[in-house]
């Protein structure tokens, strides 16, 4: 009895392990793409990758030392509707994440990571973080935290 009682939590252990695995690759996805819409200006990207919820925040550190802070879907959506107005790439960006730390409780995580974005102006890097929720099976962004090195983007763009 004792044996099959190790063998069935043996088997849980290695599915639950399976399972944090696939939705830590799913929410490194959908933070992937959702960064990959914006600067390819495909708002359907984009817009998949967020909650359409009333509780979304956007917070960003902004060129000239001022800071956006975005509450809620409809308010997002419209602070971004410029950006996707002209379907026209403005440049090419390769986007780097590295250094995830990853912590999930249930159908929430929190995300902190290194990006590194390279365009025809140089490199830029931040310090990023993300709450997600898991909603009907998919992860989404709830929350976004975005601090730019911004002495290095000025520099890059003076170039």
């Amino acid at each position: 009895m004792k044996t099959y009682a190790l063998v069935i939590a043996i088997l849980l252990s290695s599915l639950s392990e399976g399972l944090a695995q696939a939705d830590q690759e799913a929410i490194k996805r959908v933070l992937r793409s959702e960064t990959e819409g914006f600067f390819k200006r495909d708002k359907a990207i984009w817009s998949n990758a967020w909650a359409h919820a009333p509780y979304v925040h956007f917070a960003a550190n902004l060129y000239g030392g001022d800071f956006m802070l975005v509450e809620g879907w409809d308010k997002l959506e419209k602070q971004f509707a410029s950006q996707f107005k002209s379907s026209k790439v403005m440049d090419n960006v390769t986007v780097q994440n590295s250094n995830y730390t990853i912590h999930q409780n249930g159908n929430m995580a929190f995300v902190a990571y290194d990006q590194t974005l390279l365009d025809s102006h140089g490199k830029t890097t931040s310090k990023e973080s993300r709450v997600v929720e898991k909603i009907n099976g998919q992860w989404k962004i709830i929350n976004v935290t975005a601090l730019t090195n911004l002495k290095n983007f000025g520099l890059a763009q003076q170039k």
